[in-house]
């Protein structure tokens, strides 16, 4: 004969060992009983939990659903599996994965409810990171395409129109006989050559055609020497030759948005009267500094700070490649941006030198 005692003290002991949470409720939706694991997972004892009510758990989002659930199988007695935000007694939410079933008594009639629980928390948190992480990734892509598709428009369509002004201009100053005339014609001709070069200026700073001829090491030395002309801040550049040493090209252009964000937060913000920028090989590691003499800033409201001066983007662009990105600064002390990275090398490919095209004395 079976030996029901004994199924009971098997299952009994089936639950207490279980890593799962196991909770059966009443009727009434207060809990009868309470194993070990899942005293670990919501942080209360037996003791506390028992004759409480199962929605104290609930987030208000998910009241309903697990309402549902539950009035589902009061009328069919069916298993139900579905996710259901839980809070425990610290208050911190846990994402779970419950399964709800019947429990009935030897007439087969419905007596209560177990809920077993699985955290799934860590595996959420982590997909959604790696959810995060592409679609930043497919952002910063698009962003460069956009930065190209502009750079193109402003170099081939208005700037074209600026020359074409310019030589209109020329023409009209050619054929000009009156001096109040002429003067206004010399007056539209050098507003023409500034809009020119600014256009110029912009479209070489939105697509920087040097980094992927020239390399990381020349495009950062001729960005930060027109860029030092431009905002007339002193720039030492470190980098020690690498014979013509390439990385692939995400990590180049990357680390290339990086020293053009930090320096265009450097000229808005700092105040600066000098600026170093070092690019070399440490221990296995792409190491990039940045740093300035400004103002610096207090890292107090830390969130807000970041993402005003574009240091939230400049991180992520860094974690893009497998790096990292770190900075320090307090008022009056200036502010340093350190980006590390390990070595990838791209096959070895001999960088042109560069020239610019884009004079920027005055």
């Amino acid at each position: 004969m079976p030996n029901h005692n004994l199924d009971k003290y098997f299952l009994a002991s089936i639950v207490e060992t279980s890593h799962d949470s196991i909770i059966t409720i009443d009727l009434d939706m207060e809990i009868t009983s309470w194993n070990k694991a899942a005293q670990d997972l919501y942080g209360y004892p037996a003791s506390e939990a028992i004759g409480k009510k199962l929605t104290a758990l609930t987030l208000p989002k998910d009241f309903q659903k697990l309402l549902d659930k539950i009035d589902k199988i009061r009328h069919n007695k069916t298993v139900e599996v579905f996710e259901s935000e839980r809070v425990g007694k610290g208050m911190g939410h846990m994402i779970l994965e419950v399964v709800v079933s019947p429990v009935n008594n030897e007439d087969d009639e419905l007596i209560g409810i177990s809920t077993i629980a699985r955290d799934l928390t860590a595996r959420r948190l982590a997909e959604k990171a790696m959810h995060d992480k592409e679609i930043l990734h497919r952002l910063i892509i698009a962003q460069e395409d956009e930065r190209s598709r502009i750079s193109r428009d402003l170099h081939d369509e208005l700037g074209q129109e600026l020359t074409a002004l310019q030589l209109a201009l020329a023409r009209a100053k050619t054929a000009c006989d009156d001096d109040v005339v002429c003067a206004h014609i010399d007056t539209a001709s050098d507003i023409a050559r500034t809009i020119d070069e600014s256009v110029d200026f912009l479209a070489w700073e939105l697509r920087p055609a040097l980094l992927e001829h020239a390399g990381l090491e020349n495009a950062i030395r001729n960005y930060a020497g027109q860029w030092s002309q431009h905002s007339g801040i002193e720039t030492d550049i470190h980098i020690p030759k690498r014979s013509g040493t390439r990385y692939p090209a995400n990590v180049e252009t990357n680390l290339y948005r990086i020293v053009q964000e930090s320096l265009n937060n450097i000229h808005k913000h700092a105040r600066a009267a000098r600026v170093e920028i070092l690019l070399d090989e440490r221990e296995g590691d792409i190491v990039l500094l940045i740093v300035d003499d400004g103002r610096g800033f207090s890292l107090r409201n830390k969130k807000n700070r970041l993402k005003g001066l574009g240091l939230t983007g400049m991180s992520e662009r860094a974690s893009q490649i497998g790096g990292t990105l770190e900075f320090e600064t307090a008022p009056g002390k200036g502010t340093t941006v350190h980006v590390r990275l390990p070595v990838k090398r791209k096959s070895k490919r001999r960088a042109i030198k560069a020239v610019s095209t884009t004079d920027w004395s005055s």
